[in-house]
């Protein structure tokens, strides 16, 4: 019992000691005024047999994909990583899987 004290204590020592140097970092980042872009995730939804995309990539492409894995379309989104762009799909019915800029998503067409 005691020696699971002791390895608590120690864990938690290494714990605490690493604390302080992570927040030093932080501050000095902010002390030579560096300018972190936001990036904004894109955000991906599908309602009447279309595809809305916000927030994409300049040049992305969206990927269309059957639950068995068969390529259906591939669309190459023209925004400009603000608007929202539509795109008509014309699917038959079924679950399909969409990938963009690395993001997955599954959607149901009706």
């Amino acid at each position: 019992m005691a020696r699971m004290k002791k390895r608590l204590l120690l864990l938690g020592l290494c714990c605490a000691s690493l604390l302080p140097l992570s927040l030093y970092a932080q501050e000095a980042k902010k002390e030579k005024g560096t300018i972190v872009e936001e990036t904004l995730s894109p955000e991906m939804s599908v309602a009447n047999n279309a595809v809305y995309i916000k927030n994409a990539p300049a040049n992305a492409k969206l990927q269309i994909i059957t639950i068995v894995g068969n390529k259906v379309r591939e669309i190459e989104v023209n925004g400009n990583g603000r608007d929202e762009v539509s795109y008509t799909l014309n699917l038959p019915k079924a679950i399909y899987i969409f990938k963009l800029e690395g993001m997955v998503r599954k959607f149901v067409i009706r």
